[in-house]
């Protein structure tokens, strides 16, 4: 495994240092003058700014930095890659995404303060565990040239393995469980020997064999339509939203059956029988109860919601912007009157603070830090359970997963601390230190050292700054025509370490 993981790796940066190893120093310098030429060939577009005729105000803060101005690709144009990736619960993946953009030209004037006038998202990717995933993606700022934004979304997914380490604050406790070849309950510090102790198989005193494989774990699946309309006022700082979104999801317990894998302690395979599940023992001890938590059922139900936010933004590019501040209150609602099997609340507050420190080559390289603050909480007296595994968000980026895995603290699992009340602190360095055309394309390279930390707890009266949570790690960026930014990321925690390969930064 550790053989597979370095071959991935070391791909992955081939991926990320070939435009400037692989060609020779020739190619570099015709390269460059092709990027200097392209820029100064657009310098029309600066004095354009100063005749365009806005269909509404707009502030001063939402234009376009003048590198992003001159760099933008016009009309329309679709960027997309092939994705191979190996995730420590899922094994090899692969899949892609495809992005289709429009721009329009120069003499739009919303072209200098948009990162695209239409985008589809299209993505499909299967895991060698058989987890799928098939998305759809639109967005549409400033339809028909109004104040009114446009976003819908279609997601089905299908997960054999998805992860579930408790519920409540207890779950910031350190891994234990009984050591399977001496019979004594002791404390894991890695993830992965917990993980390889589970799968350790004894005898059930029958002929057979019993297992922990999936102790964490159940199946999951789900369908989610969303439909969002969005309104801007302020000159687009102050943005208003509302939509209504169907969720539809089942899920299947592994207790009783045959587990995917089970070895004796000398490491010979063997088929065993799964043990009760966490997710299975907490439903039956009333941790659940006692969370207003429900929704387990292999039997699809029906989670209807009404979903709105007012947002304060002022970034000035939102896939990757260099300045800016972005405010946020978004909260979703549930309840039978509206068809939902389910009844509750879940709001979330959140805060970013983005702000270029340092410029240089004409302002095209630069170092941006980035920040994030994230505080949400979910109640009511029938929770649909999965809801609790993202903070609510109707921006573009989407809702949080919590906590743990690619989007929050990712040097911890996916899943790993879960509470109904819940605290995140993302803080980044995002350098772009390259920049180049290729085959009518415009790319940025660059890295991002980061640091994420956070909490759980089981309601807000319960809230106590204390069992922080944190991961250090370093990532690699590839902004590529501006709206569509690759990034590698590797994190590691007091239990582990992961990569992540994905589009887009994570907030």
């Amino acid at each position: 495994m550790k053989r597979l993981r370095i071959l991935v790796v070391g791909g992955l940066l081939l991926l990320f240092s070939c435009p400037q190893l692989s060609a020779q120093q020739t190619d570099v310098q015709v390269a460059t003058a092709k990027d200097r030429s392209a820029r100064i060939e657009n310098l029309d577009r600066l004095a354009i700014l100063d005749t365009i005729q806005l269909p509404f105000t707009l502030a001063e803060e939402k234009r376009l930095s003048k590198e992003d101005i001159l760099s933008k690709k016009e009309g329309f144009f679709v960027t997309g890659l092939p994705r191979f990736e190996f995730d420590p619960i899922r094994g090899f993946g692969v899949g892609g995404n495809v992005f289709f953009y429009q721009n329009k030209t120069k003499e739009d004037p919303l072209f200098y303060y948009t990162p695209y006038r239409w985008s589809l998202n299209s993505e499909f990717f299967v895991f060698e565990n058989g987890r799928v995933k098939a998305a759809l993606n639109l967005d549409v700022p400033y339809i028909f040239n109004s104040k009114w934004r446009l976003r819908a979304d279609a997601v089905l997914w299908e997960d054999p393995n998805a992860q579930y380490w408790g519920i409540g604050r207890e779950s910031l406790n350190p891994l234990r469980f009984e050591d399977q070849t001496t019979g004594e309950v002791r404390q894991f510090n890695r993830v992965r020997k917990y993980e390889d102790n589970l799968r350790i198989a004894t005898s059930d005193n029958q002929g057979g064999f019993l297992t922990n494989t999936h102790f964490n774990e159940f199946i999951q699946r789900e369908a989610l339509f969303n439909f969002l309309g969005e309104r801007v006022e302020m000159g687009g700082k102050l943005r208003l939203m509302f939509g209504y979104e169907m969720l539809f999801t089942a899920f299947e317990d592994y207790t009783g059956r045959i587990a995917e894998e089970a070895f004796l302690p000398d490491g010979t395979e063997v088929e065993a029988i799964q043990r009760q599940t966490l997710v299975n023992r907490q439903i039956q001890d009333g941790t659940w109860d006692r969370f207003n938590l429900s929704g387990f059922s292999d039997s699809f139900m029906f989670t209807s919601m009404l979903a709105g936010a007012i947002i304060y933004d002022t970034r000035d590019l939102e896939p990757d912007p260099s300045k800016g501040v972005f405010l946020q209150y978004s909260h979703e609602y549930s309840a039978p009157w509206l068809g939902s099997d389910f009844n509750f609340n879940k709001f979330m507050v959140q805060g970013q603070y983005v702000r270029t420190l340092h410029r240089w080559k004409d302002g095209r390289n630069r170092i941006t830090f980035a920040g994030l603050a994230a505080f949400g909480h979910i109640f009511g007296p029938n929770i649909n359970f999965i809801e609790m595994w993202d903070l609510s968000s109707q921006a573009e980026a989407g809702g949080i997963l919590v906590l743990g895995g690619a989007r929050s603290l990712r040097g911890y699992r996916e899943a790993r601390f879960l509470a109904p009340t819940v605290g995140l602190v993302n803080l980044e360095m995002r350098t772009r230190l390259y920049d180049f055309n290729a085959f009518n394309q415009h790319f940025a390279l660059g890295l991002t050292p980061f640091y994420d930390f956070g909490t759980v707890w089981d309601g807000i009266r319960d809230i106590q700054l204390n069992e922080l949570r944190g991961a250090p790690g370093i990532g690699g960026r590839i902004a590529w025509n501006q709206s569509t930014v690759l990034r590698l990321d590797f994190a590691t925690s007091r239990e582990g370490s992961q990569f992540f390969f994905g589009f887009g930064h994570i907030f």
